[in-house]
């Protein structure tokens, strides 16, 4: 059998009884991976990306009935995340990000990897500009989902990810680093 589509999912999860359950843990399963990676690279902490991840779930669940049916879940999720990770932040007012050195990248990262150019982005780009490349290139989201996402419209969301590329781009140049022979970092619209 083919999977369910989100907006069965969502239209079976809003319905009562058993198939109820079902469909929200469906849900759940389904995305919270994707979900957990990206406030881990948001917030640079374990616990606080659980934490995160457990309650942008348990808002989802609750606002599902404003989901519109036909869009795909996952744009949908990132953002209640993003907001959920942003307002979180505004109430603790928590410093830069470290990396948590209990999580299995951290141990093995090389000062050349994928991790490690995360990190320098992290560190160099504005909340914005962060998001908008972790989604268009780790998660593969198209620039309109992007934009939906950052709740800009299409042209903004690529301006802003025209200079991020720039930003993390001149920083990577600064640092008079090169990358390592056969790694490359895509940082350039296909």
């Amino acid at each position: 059998m083919p999977p369910r589509s989100d907006t069965d999912l969502v239209l079976a999860a809003l319905a009562d009884g058993g198939e109820a359950a079902s469909a929200r843990d469906e849900i759940i399963h389904r995305y919270h991976e994707r979900i957990y990676s990206f406030l881990f690279k948001l917030t640079g902490k374990r616990e606080d990306a659980e934490d995160l991840t457990q309650d942008t779930f348990l808002l989802a669940l609750r606002k599902l009935g404003t989901f519109k049916a036909g869009h795909e879940l996952l744009p949908w999720l990132f953002t209640i995340a993003r907001r959920t990770a942003i307002s979180q932040w505004r109430k603790n007012k928590a410093t830069a990000p470290l990396l948590d050195s209990d999580h299995p990248s951290t141990e093995s990262a090389r000062p050349h990897d994928a991790v490690a150019l995360w990190k320098i982005a992290k560190a160099t780009l504005n909340p914005n500009e962060f998001t908008a490349l972790w989604m268009h290139y780790q998660e593969d989201l198209p620039l309109k989902e992007v934009a939906r996402v950052l709740g800009k419209t299409t042209p903004h969301a690529k301006v802003i990810l025209f200079r991020a590329r720039k930003r993390l781009g001149k920083k990577l140049l600064s640092t008079g680093e090169a990358w390592l022979p056969g790694q490359t970092a895509k940082l350039t619209s296909s």
